[in-house]
């Protein structure tokens, strides 16, 4: 009976572990979705921005009373420096033919009044962004997609339209930094099943017809009025059996991302279980078969090992998609930031070169708040990864609290009740971190409780002994308590709420008690829940205690007023284009004298030939992380080797890269957190103004 029971168990095992590979290999696929989505919206918003820009132009001249070619030309040719991935950048008249832009013709020039999206601009006042099936450049003689902005003559009349292409090779190379696995897939589709974009790329010649996705899941999906989904299903191009899920991106275009993951890849692991399974299963039956009586009085002590066991492997999957999830934004972390640096930055200074009264003003300050609220985001993904490690400090539990009920329930219908004693022991703590866990909590019970309520917030000093509930070492700790009288959660959520991107919530991201749960977790803490739907919810936080109070810091004496910062040399390092534009133009605005580079090595070798040539730069400004290449910590200390008086300034999306909260440490004066903007930039020289010479000769 004992060999039939094992034989099952692990045969179940096998059964629920291919179930439990699906089910991970459609959160990632979902996961990635989102990951895309954002990437191929931020793109395609980015082109929108410069459209916009064009047609303000445009419509600006049209109001004059006729239109200044050359000067109009110069303003096309400054918004497509600024974005190298277009293939064109033009404006038409109301025939259609291309006439403003650069490298535009009579020879070249092309007339587009054939274009779908030409007459549907040119017949509908109201579309705003169109985005064309994949069509071949007239000009280019590339696949590609248009985006289009109708302009109109001050009547409100049809003008032409400003129109950019942007090819489907970039789109399809813009996914090759996410691995699918050897037969996975990336693909951007249109609503009616057109393939705009895929990786691994489609070669056909420029006179193929268009490809069309061949799915009654993805038609049903539609039909249905969902706006993403998942599925698994054959390709209809390559015959392989993989796990879809589907996005519409985050725009008002009908366009939809798509990932998945080959049946072959995701199960690979689950084969070697299989044989090691097996493997496991005669080698037990040759053991019972032999001490059969042994066995039978150690049941008991087996069943409460196996229960143990069962519990650590549950722990391990959720780690292991907390880990999965820390990989992936790790590895998107460098390139995401400096794409939302590009923005903000570019918006920013757009801001400047406007009047304060201009129409575009509220569109540029709206669009500079959804980067800043992607920042969030991208902040809360990075807390998973790799450079997420808290940079400890002694800190008090009294003020995280404070400061994240502050920071949260202002402005909202619920009351924060605080019960914590003032011999309550001290923490050590990585201060924004921790606080971010705390509102993550705290934003929960609210939302918990739409109608308004009271949250309450205790803390005690505790022990724990061995083999304690909450699977931690033995000793001082202390135990914050969260509790809400909200809707509560369900049973069946509780061993869930956890993981990441689930949530309860219709509207909910997933990511703020996941979160919550690795940063307590990386503090050597632990973070439970007790919940019973519509009675409420109670979060503890157990963290270890330095059994003694805290001691706040003496004040800072204040620092002098500093005077107007005169001209700097400056010189900037960073292996993302935009960016180095961005800032060189931000500083030129500012008045400074700028000199760019693309990596350390480089920097190094400006820095000292400035120093032979007697004019050595004020200030460096060097990313931290440069893909292939010297980034800024290695730049730092050969500058410094050179010239030890050098000031340098680091900057970087890893908001909690170690260099980051130390960057004295490593030889910099001041440290820059990407995403920036003019502000931003501004504030970091005025910071510096009492200990920079401005630039002479």
């Amino acid at each position: 009976m004992l060999n039939l029971v094992v034989a099952g168990m692990i045969t179940f095992t096998l059964v629920q572990s291919r179930e439990a590979y699906r089910d991970r290999t459609e959160i990632a696929t979902q996961n990635l979705t989102r990951v895309l989505d954002a990437n191929i919206s931020g793109i395609l918003s980015k082109i929108d921005v410069a459209l916009l820009a064009v047609c303000d132009e445009y419509e600006r001249q049209l109001k004059t009373g006729a239109v200044a070619p050359k000067e109009l030309n110069r303003f096309i040719v400054r918004q497509h420096q600024r974005l190298p991935e277009l293939v064109a950048l033009r404006g038409t008249d109301s025939s259609g033919m291309a006439i403003y832009g650069p490298d535009v013709t009579a020879a070249t020039t092309k007339s587009l009044a054939h274009r779908d999206y030409f007459s549907a601009q040119r017949e509908n006042p109201n579309l705003g962004m169109v985005i064309s099936k994949p069509v071949v450049g007239g000009i280019s003689g590339k696949w590609m997609i248009v985006l289009s902005r109708r302009v109109n003559f001050p009547d409100g009349s049809f003008a032409g339209l400003v129109y950019a292409g942007i090819t489907l090779d970039y789109l399809s190379q813009s996914f090759t930094t996410v691995n699918v696995g050897k037969d996975g897939l990336l693909s951007l589709v249109a609503a009616d099943a057109t393939l705009l974009a895929r990786s691994p790329k489609l070669n056909r010649p420029t006179n193929a017809p268009e490809v069309k996705i061949t799915s009654p899941q993805f038609n049903a999906f539609l039909a249905a009025g969902q706006s993403m989904g998942t599925y698994q299903a054959k390709s209809s191009l390559d015959g392989h059996d993989r796990i879809y899920s589907f996005r519409k991106i985050s725009l008002s275009q009908p366009l939809y991302v798509f990932v998945a993951l080959a049946t072959a890849d995701y199960l690979a692991n689950w084969y070697q279980e299989v044989y090691h399974g097996v493997f496991f299963m005669l080698i037990f039956l040759t053991i019972t078969i032999a001490l059969a009586l042994v066995f039978s009085r150690q049941w008991d002590r087996s069943r409460q090992a196996e229960q143990a066991l069962k519990a650590l492997e549950d722990e391990r999957l959720k780690m292991e998609k907390l880990e999965s999830l820390g990989v992936l934004a790790g590895g998107i972390a460098h390139d995401f930031n400096n794409i939302l640096t590009g923005i903000l930055g570019n918006l920013s200074f757009a801001k400047l070169q406007l009047e304060s009264e201009h129409g575009s003003q509220p569109l540029l300050e709206a669009a500079e708040k959804a980067a800043l609220r992607a920042g969030d985001l991208a902040k809360q993904l990075l807390t998973f990864a790799r450079g997420g490690a808290p940079v400890r400090e002694v800190t008090s539990v009294a003020l995280l609290v404070d400061e994240a009920l502050s920071l949260t329930l202002s402005g909202s219908n619920v009351k924060g009740v605080v019960d914590l004693p003032e011999t309550l022991s001290a923490v050590e703590a990585d201060v924004g971190q921790m606080c971010q866990a705390f509102r993550n909590i705290i934003i929960n019970a609210v939302q918990a409780m739409p109608d308004g309520g009271v949250l309450t917030i205790t803390a005690r000093d505790i022990g724990l002994k061995p083999g304690n509930a909450a699977k931690l070492p033995p000793g001082p700790y202390v135990r914050i308590a969260f509790t809400d009288h909200g809707v509560g959660i369900p049973q069946a959520s509780l061993k869930k709420i956890f993981d990441p991107y689930f949530s309860t919530k219709p509207k909910g991201r997933g990511l703020g008690l996941a979160s919550a749960y690795s940063i307590v977790t990386r503090h050597g803490g632990s973070l439970s829940v007790d919940s019973r739907a519509g009675e409420g919810s109670t979060f503890t936080i157990d963290l270890p205690s330095l059994e003694r109070r805290f001691q706040p810091r003496e004040p800072e004496a204040a620092l002098p007023r500093r005077e107007a910062l005169g001209p700097l040399s400056i010189l900037v390092m960073d292996d993302e284009d935009v960016i180095r534009q961005l800032a060189e133009g931000m500083l030129l605005h500012l008045g400074h004298q700028v000199q760019t580079c693309a990596d350390g090595a480089e920097a190094v070798e400006l820095y000292q030939q400035a120093l032979r040539n007697g004019t050595p730069f004020n200030l460096v400004l060097a990313d931290l992380t440069i893909p292939g290449g010297m980034g800024g910590r290695e730049a730092a200390q050969q500058i410094l080797a050179l010239d030890p008086q050098a000031r340098l300034v680091v900057m970087s999306g890893y908001s909690n890269d170690p260099v980051m909260a130390s960057f004295r440490e490593y030889g910099f004066v001041k440290a820059l957190h990407k995403p920036f903007g003019v502000e931003a930039l501004t504030a970091l020289l005025q910071s510096l103004s009492a200990t920079t010479k401005p630039a002479t000769g």
